[in-house]
Formats: C-alpha cells, structure tokens, sequence
C-alpha cells in the first residue's frame, strides 16, 4: 500500500464507521447495513448541503446522481474500493467540464441510490398535506415554502433557502404534521428516508432520540401557535390524555404496537413520546406543585425537560398555556443558546425526563454532516416560531 493510499481519508466516516461495529473478522456480520445505499446517501448529502451555501453547484450534484445510477446495483466487497475510485474520477472529468455545456445536456434522471431528487414547484402548489405518510425530507434549494393548517388555512411559518422540512418522514410511521405549499416558485432537494432511517438505526447513540424530541417540541409549538388568540380554558396541549403507565407498561404497549398488523393506531408524537419515556440513557425526576422548573431569562440549560405525567404551567410574553403530558421544553433553545422565554411551573406534582443538553451536543459533533443540520435548522425554526407565543 502507498503512502498516499495509507492516508487517504474516507468520504463516507459515518457510514464505514456502522459497518466496523457491526463486523468483527472471522464472525458473521451483527446486524445489517445497506453499504453502497448508505454511502451514496452519505456522499450527496453532503455534496446537496455544499451546493446550498454555494460551495458547489447544481450541475455537481446532477453530475453525481447520474455517476451512482450508471454505477448500477449494490458493488460486491472485493470490487467496491476499485469501482468507488472509477466513480470519483468520472465525477471530476464531468464537473471539470465548462458550465455552459454541462447545462446544455439534459438533465440526469436521479439515481436509484441517489441522496433525492430536485423537484420546481409554481407559487401556491401544495407539496404534501397534513395527514399524509411521510416518505421523504425535503431541502430548501431556492424560494420559499409555507407551513400551515389545511383545517384554517392559517399559516404556521415562512421556510427561505437551504432550510430542510418534512422532519416527521425520518421517523418510522412518520406523518405530516401540517400541510406545505409553495409561497413562491420554489425549488427542492426531496430526499427518500428509507436509507436515512437505515444510518439511524445503525447508531446507537443520541441522534434518533434528538430528532425526536425537537419533533415532539415542534409539535407542541406548531399546536400553540394556531391557538393565538387564545379564547378557551383547559390544557392547551398534551400527546396523551394522562399517562400513569410505567416505564415497562410503555415498553408493553410499543411491543404490541409493532408486533400487531399495520400498527395499534398509536400517533407518531404518542410513538416518539413513548420511546423517549422507555430509552434508558435519560433520568427521570419528580417535583411538587409550585416548584419553578424553568425561568424565562434561563440559559445554559443543563437539560431539556419532557413532561411525562402532570400539569405545569407556561407563562410566556404573551400569554400563559397549561401543557400535558408529552410536552418538551429547552431542547431547540439549548442547542441554540437562546434563553427560554418561558417561566414554567409545576401545576400538580410532575414527571420529568431530562434530556442532558451537554451529551447531546458531544453526539451531535460525531454524527452523520445531514443530520447535524436537520437538527440545527428544526432547532432554529422552533426558536423563531416560539417568539410569537
């Protein structure tokens, strides 16, 4: 071996990284990765985000997609690093290539092991509705998008360039939580999550538990904003009714849900709630009624705070909410370092989990390059649309 070859750096860390823990020499694998998917899917995600803040265009990508659909199916162990080299040096002699005339060819169907697919929408076409399977996520590559509830037409927020949505797709059983259309002409990168959902599963540390929780606290700032102004009394939000459950009923009722045909009929926020409540990585603290959880000038979280069973209290600038099981508060601002806003109290005697901001941001540093900007840009949009509460 060369020392070129002996210091060469891999493209795809994230995913060679899955395949030595779950491959030990001279024993049968443990578990199942979709190599050569996961690493196409590494490769132009990372190139997608680089043609977003302008360090590579369009045309690199297209030139990409159709590099892996040429390549064909999955590259059998002995041949890949030779057939992976033939692919990156027909990527350079294509995007070498003068820009006018890389535009003048027709545009590359995308491939089959490609990170997506762009797709042009007019000012005003819906992109998918509330209620629908979630099968994809969505890159923002120009122009901008709106959030909004089908049920009022009122609209939940403005997305620009290079934001992602459509976050609900990652998680399995995901479904639109809200409807999008396009607020102008509009450009995206629409990514399928199957092979997202494979690099997940493949980590076992805290990247699915993140995602899920800054879904959870979407959620309930996305259920909060449609109720301004505020003309009822009761809890404003809550994912279950009460949950008096223990952590080993909760694990009961997630075995039956994927042991049983199409499901038990449980929601995705009951799915993501109930998962965060059984994961063994968090703690879980009790307090009594009066105790102040969270003040509204509070930084530096130490950690974020899901409501597992009881009321509390939220008093924001702008009015006051009583929040029910299922509730989430400080994960998105945490990560952001941006202050809470809200003072919250404890109404009755509450369950906390507590989700440690600290070992969060240590996961994120050694996660996949797409998902640490899923997580920031789905943290920043809950900070923004949180202002207005």
């Amino acid at each position: 071996m060369s020392q070129a070859a002996a210091v060469q750096v891999s493209e795809t860390p994230r995913v060679d990284a899955a395949e030595r823990f779950m491959h030990a020499f001279g024993k049968p694998p443990v578990g199942f990765v979709l190599s050569e998917v996961a690493r196409a899917l590494e490769r132009e995600l990372s190139l997608a985000w680089s043609v977003i803040e302008g360090r590579a265009s369009v045309e690199e990508l297209t030139a990409l997609q159709a590099v892996g659909q040429s390549g064909g199916g999955a590259i059998p162990g002995a041949a890949a690093p030779r057939r992976r080299a033939e692919r990156l040096s027909s990527l350079r002699r294509q995007t070498a290539e003068p820009k006018a005339e890389a535009s003048a060819a027709p545009a590359a169907a995308p491939a089959k092991e490609s990170a997506g697919e762009n797709k042009e929408y007019a000012a005003g076409e819906v992109l998918f509705n509330k209620g629908d399977s979630a099968d994809h996520l969505a890159i923002i590559i120009s122009g901008e998008v709106e959030i909004f509830d089908p049920k009022d037409n009122k609209s939940i927020a403005i997305l620009g360039k290079g934001v992602s949505f459509g976050e609900q797709a990652i998680l399995e059983g995901g479904v639109r939580g809200a409807s999008a259309r396009a607020y102008t002409d509009v450009v995206c990168l629409e990514i399928p999550t199957g092979p997202l959902r494979t690099i997940l599963k493949a980590d076992p540390g805290i990247m699915t538990p993140t995602i899920e929780g800054l879904l959870l606290q979407l959620n309930m700032i996305n259920t909060l904003s449609k109720k301004l102004p505020r003309n009822d009394s009761g809890i404003d939000f809550r994912v279950m009714e009460a949950n008096n459950m223990t952590s080993v009923q909760a694990k009961k009722m997630l075995e039956e849900h994927y042991v049983k045909a199409g499901g038990s009929g449980l929601s995705g926020e009951v799915l993501m709630f109930l998962k965060l409540q059984v994961n063994s990585m968090f703690n879980t603290t009790v307090h009594n009624p009066g105790d102040v959880l969270m003040r509204s000038d509070e930084k530096d979280f130490t950690s974020a705070l899901i409501l597992v069973d009881g009321v509390i209290e939220a008093v924001s600038p702008k009015g006051t909410y009583q929040l029910g099981c299922g509730s989430l508060f400080g994960l998105a601002e945490g990560l952001t370092n941006s202050s809470s806003d809200w003072t919250l109290m404890a109404q009755t005697k509450v369950t906390l989990i507590n989700l440690p901001i600290d070992r969060i941001q240590r996961g994120l540093i050694h996660a996949n390059p797409a998902f640490r900007r899923i997580v920031s840009y789905t943290a920043d949009r809950i900070v923004e649309i949180k202002r207005e509460l």
